[in-house]
């Protein structure tokens, strides 16, 4: 069985539908197929086949180009969120663009002899990468009914969520942003505490992103 990480680089080697679009947003933002070209490592021939629909590059072939114009694809690279005002019960409903990189839930994990038992998520995190090395992080919280204090149920995972929606952040302040809620917010689920720094740090080196402070050990081909 494959890993998801090795789906996530098959992914990436497939050929990339939106390909003719892509280079239509480039060209009509003023670049030239050669530069097209030198961007992407490839043949001023081959980005001509590209325009035409021809033939379709790669998402690891686009990668320079979709870091500027991706966000503008519309390709369900967005989840809709909302939020309840607990005093008014007024909704805000929010539309946030971007490849999910991370979605996180946390609960408190208890033991009952050596039958493991959790609770029901009553955090999460999600991060959405918006393109020039920036981040949005929604910040969730399990809705409950008032009366009741009893969690609400959907088929619809993001429905059972109140959010809030950060800055857009470097990768520097994403991650500031990650410890301290691991530090502060998850200081009743340990667990969770202690391995959020590590899921959030691969998840982004997963996707690509360089990291300060990683001890790497690469290998030789």
């Amino acid at each position: 069985m494959k890993t998801s990480e090795e789906k996530g680089k098959n992914a990436k080697k497939k050929p990339f539908k939106q390909t003719k679009i892509l280079m239509k947003l480039a060209l009509d933002d003023g670049w030239t197929q050669k530069e097209i070209a030198d961007k992407c490592r490839s043949h001023q021939s081959v980005v001509s086949s590209w325009r035409k629909g021809v033939k379709n590059a790669t998402e690891e072939q686009l990668k320079p180009l979709l870091e500027l114009f991706g966000h503008k694809l519309r390709r369900n690279s967005f989840r809709v969120y909302w939020s309840i005002d607990p005093e008014t019960n007024e909704k805000t409903f929010l539309k946030v663009e971007g490849k999910v990189i991370m979605s996180e839930a946390f609960c408190d994990a208890r033991r009952n002899g050596p039958r493991l038992i959790k609770k029901i998520p009553k955090y999460k995190l999600v991060i959405h990468y918006q393109g020039g090395n920036e981040f949005r992080v929604v910040n969730q919280t399990r809705l409950t009914f008032k009366v009741t204090n009893e969690e609400l149920e959907s088929s619809q995972e993001d429905a059972v969520w109140g959010s809030e929606i950060s800055d857009r952040l470097s990768i520097p302040a994403l991650l500031e942003l990650v410890d301290n809620f691991a530090e502060q917010k998850l200081s009743d689920y340990p667990s969770d505490a202690y391995t959020l720094p590590y899921i959030a740090r691969k998840a982004l080196l997963n996707h690509g992103f360089p990291l300060v402070g990683i001890v790497e050990y690469p290998a030789v081909w």
